[in-house]
């Protein structure tokens, strides 16, 4: 059930992606990590699309996340890269490339190995002591401000990679927010709203989503797709070992075939990405314009 539920989070974040890029784009530069950008954003009806796409996969990866470890769940999400070039595909007419068949299978080729010989528990412990969270912030918080800063004072593919990475690692973070939101839910609405987590997760969220749309705004897709892909199940996966104890199945011989597949998926979701598809660079008909 966690498989399922992470898949179609990752169907509903892969539509929402497209829509939403199609908007930030087109915003001027100067609002860039300005709370501006998303004020003008929201006055745009295809990024409120993408905007509700957003939610139903929150929602969806919150109900993956209360089952499952973050090692499982945010490796699949990365299939939303798959969702998107099909989608966009179907809107625009055009058949996928031998090039982005190729990624696709890749992907998920390095993903299906992964999952078989790591073998990560389907429930990993969300507990956590305070003196955890506070590190984890601090270093999240420190990269994510460093990159910013300095994506910020770059200009084409060197601006777009920087701000990837502050946007990955803010949607890392988000992610394990989620988990923490999500292993609430059976104290019942009450118990929810009286801890923290929902309320983090609302701070988290508006800082993530400025964070990415400022990425997309740089224009560089094919840049900054890779580095938010890579970098946030890589993130998330870590903080959820060293946070909530998570693990993976690392002895003998699996070692390499784990480095192997994760490395397979990687280069995969990076030529994926950096498909003209995704790019927004391929002419798109009249008609498909919803994307």
């Amino acid at each position: 059930m966690t498989i399922v539920l992470a898949l179609l989070a990752a169907l509903v974040f892969g539509g929402g992606v497209a829509l939403q890029h199609r908007a930030a784009v087109n915003m001027p530069t100067e609002l860039a990590g300005r709370p501006g950008l998303v004020i003008r954003l929201v006055r745009q009806p295809v990024w409120l699309l993408g905007l509700a796409g957003d939610v139903g996969g929150f929602a969806l990866q919150a109900a993956a996340l209360r089952r499952g470890s973050l090692i499982v769940v945010q490796p699949l999400l990365t299939t939303s890269l798959l969702f998107t070039l099909a989608l966009t595909a179907i809107w625009s007419h055009q058949a996928i490339s031998r090039a982005e068949w190729g990624a696709l299978l890749l992907v998920l080729a390095g993903l299906s190995l992964f999952l078989l010989v790591a073998a990560p528990p389907d429930q990993g412990p969300v507990s956590a002591s305070p003196a955890g969270w506070i590190f984890c912030v601090l270093w999240v918080s420190l990269i994510a401000v460093l990159a910013l800063a300095v994506g910020l004072r770059l200009v084409d593919a060197g601006r777009a990679a920087a701000l990837g990475v502050a946007a990955g690692m803010a949607d890392a973070f988000m992610a394990v927010l989620v988990k923490a939101f999500a292993s609430n839910f059976g104290r019942g609405v009450g118990g929810v709203l009286r801890s923290w987590t929902p309320y983090a997760v609302i701070v988290a969220g508006i800082t993530a989503m400025l964070l990415i749309q400022t990425a997309y705004q740089a224009g560089r897709p094919t840049v900054a797709l890779p580095v938010i892909t890579v970098v946030d199940p890589l993130v998330s996966s870590l903080i959820g070992a060293t946070l909530f104890a998570e693990h993976i199945r690392w002895d003998g011989a699996r070692a390499p075939v784990v480095v192997l597949a994760a490395a397979a998926m990687a280069a995969g979701l990076v030529a994926l990405s950096r498909s003209s598809r995704l790019s927004g660079r391929d002419p798109v008909p009249a008609r498909a314009e919803p994307r």
